[in-house]
């Protein structure tokens, strides 16, 4: 029976790692069997996947519980049962810290090698180091230097093997053939618009997003927004959002059209109310005398200006050239923030999410100094953040029109963003994590 290797990813972000990781073993290590739990790019890579996670992304205590019951009495047994049977030579565990290190805690009890990639909390530059994955791993790989430090001092045997979306995100279109497969002008700004890879995620932050760009356009002729899509998950949420606005900014420009012909028949009663006037038909099915026609038309553009949607592209599973090729970016807080800072793309980091989840983060006390990972990284406000209500169309418009009017701040953000990248070492995370296993199962 052919050795096997188990990889257990719970997040987006994880099974892209996860992918990544089996690549590397499969270069390595042809003759390994992978298996465990993560989505489509770990499938890609050819693990066989006992479940795919995902739909179990969750923040925050209300979005938990909704996937707690599956994961708890399901998923976990069915788990462990497979471990006990398939034998692994290893389980890598990738995140993910509320499941896998339950798993990590049952492997250490049977004698099984374990491996934690990501370790829960790895980001965080203060706070408590968890001193039990000391105990219940026998090796840690991390991206970041200061949580190898960190874990160090609690006896954890780790290494610091860099970041393994350096070598991960690279787009593979040049601005012009981007532009031109989608109908843009490779000369004009883009605007990037990344609403997140959760589905509600995309349901409350998309609007905002949208909001300002409508704001943008009537600020900046010729700009050009592009929506980067995560899956068609995320593209059905937005399309259904695009015609819901529509049909509103539909209703919104009748009503201000018919305002404005019933002011053009008073004014015209009153200077000539004796005499019978030819009605026109608009478009929008509004009477209108014959002598206003001319001015309606003149005042119609202004008039609808504020309710017209911008014109938006669509690119589904292109995400990296959004980031890559746009001049400023709105992204959903979260590993795209990341992404987009290996890029060294200027952007507006957001987060919006339900009245629960706000309640939620108010009762728990959670303020977090930054919540994107450029800034975490950084230790300082090097892009601009707006969660919940702050994240309206008006602050997002202006923060965003900044990056694309201001060159001197547009450079200084991107030596920032730079400086991120360089914390995160340098290329090859997947082949080190790869080598570190092979290693283990020897």
């Amino acid at each position: 029976m052919h050795s096997n290797i188990a990889i257990l990813s719970g997040e987006m972000s994880g099974d892209l790692v996860g992918g990544a990781l089996a690549g590397a073993l499969r270069q390595l290590r042809p003759d390994i069997r992978l298996w465990g739990i993560g989505s489509r790019h770990m499938q890609r890579a050819g693990v066989e996947l006992l479940y795919d996670s995902a739909q179990w992304s969750a923040i925050g205590v209300v979005e938990a519980l909704k996937v707690y019951p599956e994961l708890r009495f399901r998923v976990y047994p069915r788990l462990l049962k497979q471990i006990e049977e398939r034998k692994p030579k290893a389980v890598v565990l990738i995140d993910f810290g509320a499941f896998n290190v339950k798993v990590a805690r049952w492997c250490r009890a049977r004698g099984v090698p374990t491996l934690y990639y990501f370790p829960p909390g790895s980001w965080r530059r203060t706070g408590r180091v968890p001193e039990e994955l000391a105990r219940i791993t026998d090796r840690i790989a991390t991206p970041f230097p200061w949580s190898a430090e960190r874990l160090k001092q609690v006896g954890a045997n780790v290494e610091f093997v860099g970041h393994p979306l350096l070598e991960i995100v690279r787009p593979t279109l040049t601005r012009e053939q981007f532009a031109a497969r989608f109908g843009m002008e490779a000369g004009q700004p883009m605007v990037g618009l990344l609403p997140g890879s959760r589905r509600f995620e995309v349901t409350y932050n998309f609007p905002a997003m949208l909001g300002a760009a409508r704001l943008l356009c009537g600020r900046l002729p010729g700009v050009q927004f592009v929506v980067g899509l995560a899956s068609p998950t995320a593209r059905q949420i937005v399309e259904d959002q695009l015609r819901q606005m529509q049909d509103q900014a539909q209703r919104a420009h009748r009503s201000a059209v018919r305002e404005s012909a019933l002011r053009e028949q008073a004014k015209d009663r009153e200077k000539a109310a004796s005499r019978a006037e030819p009605l026109l038909v608009t478009p929008e099915g509004v009477m209108l005398p014959a002598d206003a026609c001319k001015v309606w038309r003149e005042s119609l553009p202004q008039r609808a200006e504020p309710f017209a949607l911008p014109p938006i592209v669509l690119a589904e599973g292109m995400t990296y050239e959004v980031m890559a090729h746009s001049d400023a970016l709105m992204v959903c807080s979260g590993t795209a923030t990341l992404e987009a800072a290996i890029l060294g793309t200027p952007m507006v980091i957001l987060y919006r999410g339900s009245r629960l989840m706000e309640m939620e983060a108010k009762l728990r006390r959670v303020r977090p100094e930054h919540i994107g990972m450029p800034n975490i990284i950084a230790g300082e406000r090097i892009v601009p953040e707006f969660i919940q209500h702050d994240a309206h169309p008006e602050a997002l418009a202006q923060r965003t029109l900044t990056f694309l009017t201001d060159m001197e701040a547009r450079a200084r953000v991107r030596r920032s963003l730079e400086r991120v990248r360089e914390t995160l070492g340098a290329p090859g995370a997947s082949r080190r994590v790869a080598e570190m296993l092979c290693e283990m199962i020897r």
